[in-house]
């Protein structure tokens, strides 16, 4: 009987049933990617870690969704996947603070778990490259194919595409329009199939909470989530895309970015903007572990 520790973390969030669900599954070198895929589909969560040793880096990380699809990098699964680390203390994750490498698919990552900011530990990590450039297609073709009401859009405001991860961006025309908007599963997830579009994403500047700077939602129907509590694989292209069009005041180096609301799942980050030329942001965050058990496989 093989025996593996698996984990269920809110991510995004200090409150349990708030944020983003992650599983993460430790000693991963001992899965066939079917059974992780069938983990993944087993949990039915939009993704599960899972821990890997690594050559080059303090460990490796791979993420699956429930149809069975690998995801290059996912953020709310990666802050899983720290939190759940802590808690076993594996790689050397004690307090006060601990440093780490992670290898993804999307390349190796700084990551950090500092225990001496209260209670909970703040989790901090670099995202990979931020590649915005304009999309390949017209906002109209979006609105079109989404089947998108077009009294919700900001048309002032172009569609971009951020490369690295294959996520497309664009404005809704406030808080409560973002609201109201919904795509058409099926036909979204036709349109994401021709140029493999991973994740829409609708942002706009007006928030929920004083002092925030940014409220979004992602929909991810080519990998078969609707839409996710909190994408923190998002956060940088919504940064770049806030900044490039003037959404947000340039000189700010910590915006903090809103999402989950309109699920019932608020969660929340701060993303601290370390790089200008070219941009480079980490992601400030806490995660609220949900528990632990043994799965159990021959």
């Amino acid at each position: 009987m093989r025996r593996f520790s698996l984990h269920q973390v809110d991510s995004f969030t200090d409150k349990l049933f708030c944020g983003n669900p992650a599983a993460v599954v430790f000693d991963a070198e001992e899965l066939s990617e079917q059974e992780m895929k069938a983990i993944a589909n087993e949990m039915n969560l939009s993704e599960t870690a899972f821990v890997f040793p690594s050559k080059n880096a303090d460990f490796r990380l791979r993420f699956f969704t429930p149809p069975g699809d690998e995801i290059k990098f996912c953020g709310h699964a990666t802050l899983g996947a720290l939190c759940a680390i802590a808690k076993e203390e594996r790689f050397g994750c004690i307090p006060p603070m601990k440093k780490l490498t992670v290898e993804t698919n999307a390349g190796i990552l700084l990551m950090q778990v500092d225990f001496s900011k209260g209670s909970m530990p703040l989790f901090s990590f670099d995202l990979p490259k931020i590649d915005l450039v304009p999309a390949p297609c017209s906002l109209g073709d979006l609105i079109e194919a989404l089947h998108l009401d077009p009294e919700l859009i900001d048309r002032s405001k172009p569609l971009m595409l951020e490369k690295t991860n294959n996520y497309l961006y664009f404005s809704a025309g406030s808080l409560e329009k973002l609201g109201k908007l919904k795509i058409d599963f099926a036909a979204a997830s036709a349109f994401a199939q021709k140029e493999r579009y991973i994740i829409f994403c609708a942002l706009t500047s007006e928030t929920f909470e004083q002092g925030h700077h940014l409220h979004a939602r992602g929909f991810a129907p080519l990998v078969g989530v609707p839409e996710d509590p909190f994408t923190g694989s998002m956060q940088g292209g919504l940064i770049a895309y806030a900044l490039q069009n003037k959404m947000v005041d340039p000189s700010l180096d910590k915006l903090v970015i809103e999402q989950g609301d309109f699920l019932g799942r608020p969660g929340q980050v701060e993303v601290e903007i370390f790089s200008r030329q070219p941009l480079g942001v980490r992601l400030n965050c806490r995660a609220k572990h949900v528990f632990s058990t043994t799965l159990n496989l021959p």
